[in-house]
Parts: C-alpha cells; sequence; structure tokens
C-alpha cells in the first residue's frame, strides 16, 4: 500500500462519516420551507419559539402563557405575540380578534380600517358594544337569524367571512 492510497482512503473514509453525522444532525429536527429548524416538531421553528421566549426543545404548540384563547401555534401563524394578550394594544385579545372571524379586526393591526378608532373601540355587529366589551361570538353579524331589526322575524341570512 502506498501513501496516496492510504490518503485517499483515510479521506474516503472521514468524508463518509462527516456524511454520516450530518444525517443523523438533520433527523433530530425538523426543518420549515423558510429553512428554520424546529427542533421539537411543534410547527414552529425554533427561532421564532427563542425570540417569544418559549423552549425549543420541547413541544408546546398547544400552550396559551397570555390566556388570550390562540395558542402558541396560532400566535406563530398569525403574527402575534404569545405573552402578550393583546398584540395590537387595541383593547381586543388576540385570540378574539382572531376567533371572531371579522375581516374588521386585524390581532396585528390596532386600526385594521384605518378609519382613526380602535378595532376594540367599534361596535362592528351593531348592537351598541364595543368589539373589546362584546361578549358575542359572532361579533361581525348582529343577532342569530340575521335580522339586525330587533325584531327577531328571521328575514335576513347571516354571512360570516373567515381571514386566515
Amino acid at each position: 500500500m502506498t501513501l496516496l492510497s492510504t490518503t485517499r482512503r483515510a479521506t474516503a473514509v472521514i468524508a463518509s462519516l462527516g456524511a454520516a453525522a450530518l444525517l443523523t444532525l438533520s433527523t433530530q429536527s425538523v426543518t420549515h420551507a423558510a429553512g428554520a429548524r424546529d427542533s421539537d416538531r411543534d410547527g414552529m421553528p425554533n427561532t421564532w419559539e427563542i425570540r417569544h421566549h418559549l423552549d425549543p426543545h420541547r413541544a408546546n404548540a398547544s400552550g396559551d402563557p397570555d390566556h388570550d384563547g390562540l395558542r402558541n401555534l396560532g400566535e406563530f401563524r398569525h403574527g402575534t405575540r404569545p405573552h402578550d394578550s393583546d398584540t395590537d394594544g387595541d383593547g381586543e385579545d388576540d385570540g378574539d380578534e382572531v376567533h371572531d372571524g371579522c375581516a374588521s379586526t386585524d390581532p396585528t393591526d390596532s386600526d385594521t380600517d384605518d378609519d382613526g378608532v380602535e378595532d376594540g373601540q367599534e361596535d362592528a355587529d351593531g348592537d351598541g358594544i364595543d368589539n373589546a366589551d362584546d361578549g358575542d361570538d359572532d361579533n361581525c353579524q348582529g343577532d342569530e337569524s340575521g335580522d339586525d331589526s330587533g325584531s327577531g322575524s328571521g328575514d335576513g341570512f347571516t354571512v360570516t367571512y373567515v381571514l386566515r
């Protein structure tokens, strides 16, 4: 065996070991389309979890540390902050703004329609109660029948818009 063939074999062995190590490391986490790693495979990239004081090595997508009704994975998907129940500061919780299905509210924009009135102070369903104080699940609509007159005759219909 010559020195040249020994060197080539050693180089091949080292390259094989290096490739095996890379494959082992890459199977321990998921990589998102944007190239961000997700070590705990909970759907949120490590960098986002670290930035928002979550543990990137523990699956915590279903947690809701700010108790706003929007779980961590939802906070990631909607661009809100998991430790701030009202990311845009408009008086309406992030979870309410996401789940109410209103086109007139956005959890990252305090004045979604740019009319100078914060979303929480508006009355999207016309019932006389500000969005922030309104407990109705259908905050974009009038009453359940779709009849906003209050007569209860039910001669209208309800249309719900959901933004994702």
